[in-house]
């Protein structure tokens, strides 16, 4: 932050480590991504074995289900730390850290909106792929594994 005397920038450090929920929910992301990735393998290479009995196919929904419910905590955790940091770092917020805003003689304001249109993005296509997630599960559930017709 500007000093406004000249010579070097004050740093300014933000309170609290925002940290955590995005590594969730990026985790989440990564294992949902190996094991589509995998599952997509069973299905292209030894798929007649997968057809043989249900269990695969019992497997993949409760993996899927488990997953789509992990994607739906995880987006809910990086929204819940997205709005954390627009907290924290909402210029009005930040310009009370800066001493050199402290004194009478110095006008300080922000000069730009922060732009965060895609981290709200990556929230909402998130929450939409919860919801492909758990349609896709219902969707194996009701044509694969024929757990419906037990019911």
């Amino acid at each position: 932050a500007p000093t406004c005397k000249g010579g070097k920038p004050e740093r300014l450090f933000l309170v609290g480590d925002y940290s955590s929920s995005a590594e969730f929910f990026v985790t989440i992301a990564v294992f949902s991504f190996l094991y589509s990735m995998a599952a997509m393998s069973v299905y292209c290479f030894i798929l007649e074995k997968y057809r043989e009995n249900n269990k695969g196919a019992q497997i993949d929904f409760v993996v899927s289900a488990v997953f789509a419910f992990m994607w739906l905590v995880s987006s809910c955790a990086w929204a819940k730390g997205l709005s954390d940091v627009k907290t924290a770092t909402d210029p009005e917020k930040v310009i009370t850290l800066i001493a050199a805003c402290e004194e009478q003689e110095n006008r300080c304001r922000e000069v730009h909106d922060p732009k965060v249109s895609g981290l709200n993005t990556s929230v909402v296509s998130s929450t939409w792929k919860h919801v492909v997630s758990a349609k896709s599960g219902q969707v194996n559930n009701s044509k694969i594994t024929q757990w419906h017709a037990r019911l």
